[in-house]
């Protein structure tokens, strides 16, 4: 649990030294997240101080993240579905309480154009990095033809080798994700066959936090739900200002921060609620859906038993999104 320090002001007269009242410290609260456009809200709303007394320091990590949150050493993180439920049926308290954004294209099967179908994927060798959502899109494209994962042959590689693999011709098919997409489609060789389009809501990133956390600081979510919607209204009235600030967050240039950003969707507040809750009509996938998805995948992938099961209501907390306006 974070202290609380007291700024007291002493007004000094020639005849007494008056305090002014306490007041309390801006509170940081740490984010542990990879390099990912999807961030792009939390970025605008650090740097215009949307997020209040509880402004948010981000913690770039590669690897690790999850076990930062886990251990304490940061107070939240992006997590994936899949590492909730694990970390839920491993006993770790940690719970979803925002959607922050869910792919519209950045994660997408790139294939050789000679590859026409999914179904054309029987028997191929796909490399992906299988401890991401890359092997819960490429299993949803699978099912959609009427195939399994044992139906193809998956290799772990990092999302950022896939490019090299296909162009070099190690494979004629892979996953990855943005902007090592367009390393492979730039090619006139090659083209997305499935994208992350198709299956708005299948892949998300969360913010998650210790329920710990949340109890010793109950006014931080509000604040940061608040400070990310605000973050998203910036952006679609200040785009010119919002890309340079994303920009520079991600070490990339405006235009491209621009370009990105149509490859995910920030939701917005009653499409929060829908994902978390149910409650509404949108076509996505709720997380209700999701969980079952990633859990079935997880059986199926040995990362847990089969006899293991999760519900929402361990995973998320909802309470946050609905109280809000």
């Amino acid at each position: 649990m974070k202290s609380y320090k007291l700024v007291i002001a002493a007004l000094a007269t020639t005849t007494t030294v008056l305090a002014a009242p306490a007041a309390r410290a801006a509170t940081p609260v740490t984010f542990a997240m990879n390099a990912w456009i999807g961030f792009a809200p939390l970025f605008v709303a650090a740097d215009k101080k949307f997020f209040g007394a509880y402004p948010i320091r981000f913690v770039h990590m590669e690897t690790g993240i999850n076990a930062a949150v886990v251990s304490g050493s940061v107070d939240s993180a992006d997590l994936s579905m899949n590492e909730v439920i694990g970390d839920h049926l491993k006993g770790f308290d940690i719970k979803i309480v925002m959607p922050i954004d869910y792919s519209n294209g950045a994660d997408a099967i790139v294939a050789s154009k000679s590859i026409t179908s999914v179904a054309d994927l029987r028997g191929k060798t796909i490399p992906l990095d299988t401890t991401s959502y890359s092997e819960l899109l490429l299993a949803y494209a699978l099912h959609q033809a009427k195939l399994t994962l044992a139906d193809v042959k998956s290799t772990n590689m990092p999302a950022s080798d896939v490019p090299a693999a296909l162009l070099g011709g190690h494979a004629v098919a892979g996953v990855t994700w943005a902007p090592h997409i367009s390393m492979v489609t730039g090619n006139p060789k090659f083209h997305a066959l499935f994208t992350s389009a198709a299956a708005p809501g299948l892949i998300t990133d969360n913010f998650a936090v210790k329920t710990s956390f949340l109890k010793a600081h109950p006014d931080a979510m509000p604040a940061i739900i608040k400070g990310f919607l605000e973050g998203e209204d910036y952006i679609k009235s200040h785009p010119a200002e919002s890309y340079g600030i994303i920009g520079k967050a991600l070490g990339i240039s405006p235009a491209d921060a621009s370009s990105q950003y149509k490859l995910v969707i920030n939701p917005n507040l009653p499409e929060m609620k829908y994902m978390m809750t149910g409650s509404g009509h949108f076509k996505i996938i709720p997380y209700k859906s999701n969980v079952a998805l990633v859990t079935k995948l997880m059986k199926l992938q040995g990362e847990i038993k089969s006899n293991q099961s999760v519900t929402e209501p361990d995973l998320f907390d909802a309470k946050y999104i609905s109280a809000m306006k």
